[in-house]
């Protein structure tokens, strides 16, 4: 059912002819209805404040309908446009349309008309927005318990096929592990093996990149009292610690081969030694392991042991790096960055539609945990409203900007000519055509990625 108290912006320059567009539309059932009178007045609301719907009158004086639909069109890319035009200059509606604007009205304005086309619009945009919620929910249904994977900010079917894998693995006893780049959320994914398991004890965390085999052994099978120099009292390893519930242990692909032995003869026996014991203890423990090393080169190379590696990879999950999860950096940008409003005390912080754009198209070698610090520092360095314009400063002021064009070219690619060597013109084009594939489109979008102007980039596309 249709909303009605969904937020409306009508602009013209007459008086009048605002009330009568305010007064079809409450008789209608409208109720959230603003005007503004003047293109200035328009943005200065525009500036604090996002609408379902902008019905734009194309001509008035100082500012017109033009900059008004170019200044929407860059900073709520998403938001559907009406354009209120005279009937002997349909072809500037036109291209209006081509610049984004969803309809037109023609003048006069016919009353019904002018409803209708509304009511359809908004129909459009409800029924839009139903079918992305289902699409969501209806990943998200295929899972026994969506609640287990909450802390994982996600709508790509990629993370929700491996979310499936962990429900389908998670009741028994083999070991996970869990491969993918630095800071693709490796430990958040281990928490929710542990959460599907429904196993009643700890989830027990641990790095073991580059510790020593006494470290590694103390650690996890802990110790006598007496067992070596210093030791004035026994200690529980975590084995023990996570007794009942899981080990996750990180970076295993770093550990020394006498630990891989040791970890082997757990994973096989299930029993241990504390150091300085004669006793074989038993620990009731799930192991789910992870690392962003490539262990099969490792095993080829002989520093990883191939049993131990069979052994943990029973069940292996590959958690996609993020620059092949575009969608989802929009999600985890807004997540952050209100996440940082609230720990700054400024709660109220809020960003353009194209700034989130403009951040998909950058590579993230560092993957979120580098979306994480930089939603956090723009939120520091940022006023209120945070604008595409800031977010390109900010990735060339950090030296970012060099990968923002690199997810349109493959891995690995190369650039190489024949023949002719192209020219300024041959590149420019390139780059608007890749600029255009990634925004979907959307003019406004791509410009952003360009950071050239929507109108310029409007004459690049027509010229």
């Amino acid at each position: 059912m249709l909303k009605y108290d969904i937020p409306i912006l009508l602009v013209d320059d007459e008086e009048d002819i605002l009330f009568s567009y305010s007064f079809a539309l409450k008789s209608a059932g409208y109720k959230n209805i603003t005007t503004a009178s003047g293109g200035q007045k328009a943005l200065d609301i525009l500036e604090h404040r996002a609408f379902a719907l902008i019905v734009l009158d194309l001509y008035m004086p100082e500012i017109d309908g033009n900059d008004i639909l170019d200044f929407v069109m860059a900073k709520y890319p998403e938001t559907p446009v009406i354009i209120i035009t005279a009937a002997d200059d349909s072809q500037t509606a036109v291209n209006c349309l081509k610049k984004g604007a969803d309809d037109y009205i023609l003048k006069p304005v016919d009353s019904l008309r002018f409803i209708t086309t509304i009511k359809n619009i908004l129909e459009k945009e409800e029924l839009k927005r139903q079918v992305e919620s289902f699409t969501e929910a209806t990943e998200a249904s295929h899972l026994k318990c969506s609640s287990d994977f909450s802390s994982i900010v996600t709508k790509e079917s990629s993370m929700f096929a491996i979310f499936k894998y962990i429900e389908a693995v998670a009741g028994g006893m083999q070991p996970v592990l869990i491969c993918g780049e630095t800071g693709t959320g490796k430990e958040l994914m281990a928490e929710a093996v542990h959460k599907a398991s429904r196993r009643k004890g700890a989830f027990v965390p641990v790095n073991v990149a580059d510790v020593d085999d006494t470290v590694f052994s103390d650690t996890l099978f802990g110790h006598r009292k007496g067992a070596f120099t210093g030791a004035d009292k026994a200690r529980r390893g975590l084995l023990l610690e996570a007794s009942g519930g899981t080990l996750f242990l990180d970076e295993v692909g770093d550990i020394s081969e006498n630990s891989q032995l040791k970890l082997l003869r757990f994973l096989q026996e299930g029993t241990f030694r504390a150091m300085g014991s004669d006793t074989e203890e038993k620990a009731d423990v799930r192991i789910v392991l992870a690392t962003n090393a490539d262990l099969d080169k490792k095993v080829t190379e002989g520093r990883f042991r191939k049993d131990l590696y069979y052994r943990i990879a029973i069940h292996k999950l590959c958690i996609p790096p993020l620059r092949d999860r575009k969608g989802d950096i929009p999600l985890l940008f807004s997540h952050f960055y209100k996440m940082a409003g609230v720990e700054l005390g400024t709660p109220e912080k809020n960003f353009e539609k194209a700034a989130a754009g403009i951040l998909s198209s950058y590579t993230f070698p560092g993957n979120i945990r580098e979306l994480r610090a930089i939603a956090y520092d723009l939120a520091a360095r940022s006023p209120n409203m945070l604008t595409a314009g800031d977010v390109i400063a900010y990735l060339e002021s950090t030296g970012r900007s060099r990968g923002a064009v690199s997810s349109a070219v493959p891995a690995g690619t190369q650039f190489t000519y024949s023949g002719r060597f192209p020219s300024l013109k041959d590149m420019e084009n390139i780059l608007i055509s890749e600029a255009l594939k990634i925004s979907g489109g959307n003019q406004s979008k791509a410009a952003a990625l360009l950071g050239i102007s929507r109108q310029a980039m409007n004459k690049r596309v027509k010229g």
